[in-house]
């Protein structure tokens, strides 16, 4: 799973660093929620040189490769770890002049309250910066015959279906900027963002698309016929050897502030 997640946040990496860029004010204090194995807090203290990090997370083995990964990198002594869980109260933590948090907040099962223990761990004025589902990646040439035929229209609406049962919701769907009003928050600004990964795809690209596809049909099972399944199985192996793939990756950037007073 975290090998996964970290190709995950390389392919939106290009988001997580726009989203970073047009924070203007001062932060030295970060907690990135949900944490999983590091990749976005070790991101963030790249791109935030004066910043500490909080990373919380559930997994405590998931912290542990955080910690590893900060000192490989030499930046341990301004990332820390805590282990906690979003659907219960937080640890006491320093204020943060930004919460960042993941791919994480569709998870818990009372958003108005988790939103609030975030707003209660910012400073006044300070903000929370969410990262969550956009639309499906684009990856392939107009002209491929898996677009053609309608494959890939179905195999992105299986593993769309797929996702919503598992979660019990369209993630897509949520009404972020009502729930963090009722929580207190304000400016509240709601976007899709994407990150585009041109050709010939990076070794990256490759390591992400070939399981993203193969976890896909098997997490869309009996929604794909079996046609569908194998096309999309062989096209998994040719990844590795075709220079014609282009990635566009989408996610939901919602950003808000606990009022300065």
């Amino acid at each position: 799973m975290a090998d996964r997640l970290d190709l995950d946040a390389a392919i939106v990496e290009p988001i997580t660093r726009a989203v970073i860029a047009d924070l203007a004010e001062p932060i030295t204090q970060v907690l990135d929620v949900g944490c999983g194995p590091g990749a976005v807090a070790l991101t963030i203290a790249a791109l935030l040189p004066n910043a500490s990090v909080t990373a919380l997370d559930s997994s405590a083995p998931l912290l542990t490769r955080v910690r590893h990964r900060a000192e490989a990198e030499g930046v341990a002594h301004r990332i820390h770890t805590v282990e906690g869980d979003l659907d219960h109260e937080l640890p006491t933590l320093p204020s943060a002049d930004l919460v960042w948090a993941g791919m994480v907040l569709h998870h818990v099962t009372q958003p108005v309250a988790t939103l609030q223990r975030l707003h209660r761990r910012l400073r006044p004025g300070g903000t929370l910066a969410m990262m969550e589902f956009g639309r499906s990646p684009s990856v392939l040439p107009a002209d491929d015959p898996l677009i053609a035929s309608g494959t890939w229209s179905r195999f992105q609406a299986a593993t769309t279906a797929a996702l919503n049962d598992r979660l019990g919701l369209d993630p897509v769907a949520i009404d972020w900027p009502a729930l963090l009003a009722v929580a207190g928050f304000v400016d509240i600004d709601d976007r899709d963002l994407e990150a585009t990964h041109p050709t010939p795809p990076s070794s990256t690209v490759r390591a992400w698309l070939v399981p993203h596809v193969e976890r896909g049909v098997e997490m869309a099972g009996d929604r794909l016929d079996a046609t569908d399944a194998d096309a999309l199985r062989a096209f998994a192996a040719r990844v590795p050897h075709r220079d014609d793939l282009a990635v566009v990756a989408r996610r939901r950037i919602v950003v808000a502030r606990r009022p300065a007073t």
